[in-house]
């Protein structure tokens, strides 16, 4: 082996022991600038550290839900922090108990350095990854739009809890089957106050979230006097809309609640809007909802109700529309007895139950209504002369509601 081969494997050798020594020394005689090093590195964090709490603080603020992913991130920087600050304050101590910090003491600052370095890499992780999170939509969503359909329990097709009984069962399967043939796109639902119209929509958007024949549904109550922004403001909410709110002018919030409609339909989501109690024809596009020149809906369906089928038929164009009829004496009765309790069982009650929803029945514009009503007040002997009188007014209306 010549010289040069034997320096040169010598030299490579003596790398190879010296390189560690000389790195271990250097967390000796580096010490304080790892330890400046750190202290920047936590002065970052520690901003980021603060803006993303801020963040977070708004969010749930706005009655956001945070991520968990970044409620986590949040809680680890707070405690790589925590760790920092006592590492450096431990190394500050130390330095000063050694001959009076006049001399280092290798071993604590050997210790400090290796620490210090391993710790800025956690802080510089931690802060890349605060820095992403710089919007509400960042860390947090909001919860699923009211609207949205889910999946749903499901229920008794015969009688549900608020007393849907088996003979409206069929008039709800009807109108599920009618929303959903494509040739509809409105559906309407007509029949006297106090029938049980509205209290169908509830089962009808039962069935609808069960069956998920729509993507969402949006509800809103329209009465004789119609408030144009209330309408608005009850659809954008089943839709998630949350923007509407800070608008005032019924134009700029019927182009929002347009826009969004749009949207759904180019996304090809099925979106149905309830319209309970018209008494008028409502203009849609003044709402927002997308129609033709004829205030024919288009890129969406209507389910509405109202006490008159020409408003259905003339003013809102509707493609098919049923009739709700009173509930079978059967059903009267059994609301009946659920309201009142089993008082209606007993004497003197049970000779008087008969009289009262005979005289109800003949009411056939408020069947339901009525007896539910009367139900209510029947806890009391004294109260049945009050019924009474009650069923003697409803019949004597009888020709003018028939």
């Amino acid at each position: 082996m010549s010289i040069d081969s034997a320096i040169s494997i010598a030299w490579d050798a003596l790398k190879y022991v010296v390189a560690p020594i000389k790195r271990q020394f250097g967390y000796v005689i580096s010490s304080k600038r790892h330890a400046q090093d750190l202290q920047k590195e936590v002065v970052e964090l520690a901003h980021e550290v603060d803006r993303v709490h801020n963040v977070i603080e708004e969010a749930r603020n706005n009655l956001r839900n945070v991520y968990s992913h970044v409620t986590e991130c949040h809680a680890s920087a707070k405690e790589a922090l925590k760790e920092a600050q006592d590492l450096l304050s431990d190394f500050q101590e130390a330095s000063k108990t050694c001959c009076n910090g006049t001399l280092p003491d290798p071993k604590c600052r050997y210790q400090f350095s290796k620490k210090a370095k391993a710790k800025i890499e956690v802080i510089q992780g931690l802060t890349y990854k605060c820095r992403e999170f710089r919007e509400l939509n960042d860390i947090s969503f909001r919860n699923p739009a009211p609207g949205k359909v889910t999946s749903f329990a499901s229920t008794s097709n015969k009688v549900r809890d608020n007393d849907i009984f088996e003979s409206r069962d069929s008039v709800v399967q009807d109108i599920v089957d009618a929303l959903a043939d494509d040739s509809n796109s409105v559906v309407g639902v007509h029949g006297m106050g106090g029938v049980g119209k509205s209290t169908l929509l509830i089962d009808v958007e039962r069935r609808i979230r069960k069956e998920k024949s729509f993507d969402c549904v949006a509800k809103a109550d329209v009465s004789e006097n119609q408030d144009i922004k209330k309408i608005q403001g009850e659809i954008a909410h089943a839709l998630g809309l949350t923007d509407i709110k800070n608008e005032e002018l019924v134009s700029v919030r019927a182009g929002l609640l347009y826009k969004r409609l749009e949207n759904d339909a180019r996304e090809k989501k099925r979106v149905l809007i309830i319209l309970d109690n018209l008494w008028k024809g409502l203009d849609l596009k003044l709402v927002g909802i997308p129609c033709g020149h004829d205030n024919k809906i288009i890129r969406c369906k209507l389910l509405l109700t109202s006490r008159f089928q020409d408003v259905l038929r003339r003013e809102m164009s509707s493609d098919r529309d049923f009739r709700l009829d009173e509930l079978k004496e059967k059903e009267a009765r059994s609301l009946f007895e659920t309201t009142v309790g089993d008082k209606v069982h007993d004497d003197p009650f049970k000779s008087l139950v008969d009289e009262a929803l005979r005289k109800c029945a003949g009411t056939s514009h408020s069947f339901s209504f009525a007896i539910s009503i009367l139900g209510e007040l029947t806890y009391t002997l004294s109260s049945w002369l009050f019924v009474r009188r009650c069923s003697h007014d409803w019949q004597a209306k009888r020709a003018t509601y028939s």
